[in-house]
């Protein structure tokens, strides 16, 4: 019986030691900060990692250097956007207005751009399905 719960214990520390390691993965951005950048459209060095802000009107805001990891900002409109130093790797920018965004600095590794229309005003490619020859 001493074996059982011994056992018990073990088990359940190497649960608990592998759930604090993913733990901080699977962490969404702070209610606060997303409800700051939608009602003021600043929020500089915000952690707006895994943020749902599909369609969300940001024109005009600062969000420079704020961390939009895996965010979801389908057909958000970020004209005239500061992102200058944004982390936007992953994010899903489908559709997405970055007319006149400002992405000096961003880091775009892996992000989804398909049908985004660019700070050049084109319509980016970028992600989208390829269509049979």
């Amino acid at each position: 019986m001493k074996t059982v719960i011994n056992c018990f214990f073990v088990i359940s520390g190497l649960v608990g030691a592998i759930a604090s390691i993913s733990l901080p993965e699977l962490a969404f951005a702070d209610p606060n900060q997303i409800r700051q950048v939608l009602q003021t459209k600043e929020c500089q060095g915000c952690d707006l990692s895994r943020a749902k802000l599909s369609f969300a009107n940001l024109r005009g805001s600062n969000l420079r250097n704020v961390n939009l990891f895996s965010a979801d900002l389908k057909l958000a409109d970020l004209r005239e956007s500061n992102l200058i130093g944004a982390i936007l790797d992953k994010a899903d920018l489908r559709g997405a207005d970055l007319t006149g965004a400002d992405l000096t600095g961003a880091y775009m590794s892996e992000t989804n751009l398909c049908g985004a229309i660019m700070p050049d005003g084109q319509k980016s490619s970028e992600g989208c399905p390829k269509t049979p020859n």
